[in-house]
């Protein structure tokens, strides 16, 4: 069964929020469709799995881990009874040969090659293991989800280590026989993984407030052209309609990802948005969706949710105002 949530990638989330209120430099470009094709594929990966069946073992999406002083990003980690298995998940496309160790896409060099970054992963959870003093198995998988993806090697022992798309589905019905269970073992396995389980460390963005479009803009086409009611803002490019709640979630979301770890202050989320809606609405709703930190005279907030679809999936935004789309 699924553990937990896979949820977008900070830095996807702040790509997306970047572009809506600037144009993107090249390599910002080139960073955000990366991130962007490495989310899809783990998102067909989770897809075939669901489709196949898990309820016999225990799985962690996207997580950082906290081993011996050092955090270790994991894409899917799979636990049961035996031990655990580590799934690095590789949306590439096109065509990889690995030649004497090292990785090539055509006649180009690929730098940190997979094989190595699983195994510094894989050596990470056999130190958890080790200190535990527990001796249980840890293997690990690389998969490749892409159709339009083949694989190339001068080292046949390579293929025992990676699993194409084709072979997919039969990877997971592994996880589905009679002998595969998340017994008492497995249990003492997810508590070790859940307490060394720590946020992202490594996401710290830094933006030049400069370059940004302040104001509120239309989540259907992204226009910043919107005319104003008394509970909503109508776009002007493409006629869809949002009441200012969702605007207000969705400024909030982008502010979080933008400004990361920035304190956020009520004068400071009006000022981002332009001063679009009126200052208590914005009170309101910031009292609402955000959790307040007070110092002396002054407040501080922070976003309730992980990001905005988060935040209109567990909120009551739609029972009063519904949004409506062209």
């Amino acid at each position: 069964m699924f553990i937990n949530e896979r949820t977008k990638p900070h830095e996807l989330i702040y790509y997306e929020a970047l572009s809506a209120r600037t144009s993107l430099m090249k390599q910002e470009s080139a960073k955000f469709g990366n991130v962007k094709k490495g989310y899809e594929g783990e998102m067909l990966y989770d897809q075939i799995f669901d489709s196949i069946g898990h309820g016999n073992v225990l799985i962690y999406r996207d997580l950082f881990l906290s081993i011996d002083g050092s955090v270790t990003q994991y894409d899917t980690l799979i636990i049961s009874d035996s031990g655990i298995i580590s799934n690095e998940i590789k949306n590439f496309s096109g065509s990889i040969t690995v030649r004497d160790g090292s990785w090539y896409r055509g006649n180009f060099s690929i730098p940190n090659d997979a094989f190595s970054q699983l195994n510094r992963a894989v050596g990470k959870l056999m130190e958890l293991r080790n200190a535990s003093r527990s001796d249980f198995k840890v293997s690990w998988k690389l998969i490749f989800p892409n159709d339009n993806f083949t694989f190339h090697s001068d080292d046949q022992s390579n293929w025992s280590k990676i699993t194409l798309r084709s072979g997919l589905r039969n990877y997971f019905r592994q996880f589905n026989q009679s002998g595969i269970a998340a017994g008492n073992k497995a249990q003492y396995i997810s508590r070790l993984i859940s307490s060394s389980i720590v946020e992202n460390p490594y996401f710290k963005p830094e933006v030049d407030k400069t370059r940004l479009k302040f104001g509120l803009y239309c989540g259907w086409c992204g226009s910043f052209n919107l005319s104003k009611k008394r509970f909503h803002l109508n776009c002007n490019k493409c006629g869809s309609t949002e009441c200012n709640e969702t605007h207000l979630l969705r400024a909030m979301s982008d502010y979080k990802f933008l400004f990361y770890n920035q304190p956020m202050t009520r004068n400071s989320l009006l000022k981002f948005i332009d001063y679009e809606i009126p200052q208590y609405t914005v009170s309101r709703f910031v009292n609402k969706y955000c959790f307040q930190h007070k110092r002396g005279n002054t407040s501080h907030y922070t976003f309730k949710y992980y990001d905005f679809n988060d935040a209109i999936n567990k909120s009551d935004v739609y029972k009063r105002y519904r949004d409506s789309r062209p």
